[in-house]
């Protein structure tokens, strides 16, 4: 008689599981990414809450900056298919580094995209951790996230600060 028990319940058991796998469920729709391909955005420092700027005086350097509304803080984010570009609504060039990937890095600008991979950070998913592909050199405002106007935007290798981090605000183009 346990034996019996025993199988009754093991089949019960299995014939649950069988339904409960063909048995339709509710779709939770995911929240839309608010990072596409063609949106424009202002781009700010997760601590200080400058921007990235590029400079009116030469259209090549990149700073973090207060914010003014200004064209030439709004970038145009533009998916490659296998990585992310940065376009600068006021010139059309593209944001990327001067020399190679390494600690100390300027964000600058240049008529060559750069590709770049934009991540949630780990921390506060609402930010974002923006890396040279394959390489653990993120941006990084320049004295641990120092609010001065003009300071500079580097790569810097990852840490747990937050002013490695990014928030974005779409804005019109």
């Amino acid at each position: 008689m346990m034996h019996l028990t025993k199988l009754l319940f093991f089949l019960f058991t299995l014939t649950v599981s069988a339904l409960a796998a063909v048995t339709p469920r509710a779709v939770v729709p995911r929240a839309e990414e608010l990072i596409q391909s063609g949106r424009t955005f202002t781009i700010i420092n997760a601590k200080a809450g400058t921007v990235v700027d590029l400079s009116a005086g030469d259209n090549t350097t990149s700073t973090g900056w207060t914010p003014n509304n200004g064209l030439n803080q709004r970038w145009t984010t533009l998916w490659t298919g296998h990585s992310w570009n940065f376009q600068s609504v006021i010139t059309g060039s593209y944001l990327g580094i001067s020399g190679t990937a390494a600690n100390g890095a300027n964000l600058t600008v240049s008529t060559t995209p750069t590709d770049w991979d934009i991540w949630h950070d780990t921390v506060n998913v609402s930010n974002y951790r923006i890396y040279i592909p394959n390489t653990a050199q993120n941006w990084d405002l320049w004295d641990f996230g120092n609010p001065v106007a003009g300071d500079p935007i580097t790569l810097w290798q990852a840490t747990t600060g937050v002013h490695q981090t990014w928030t974005f605000e779409q804005v019109d183009k």
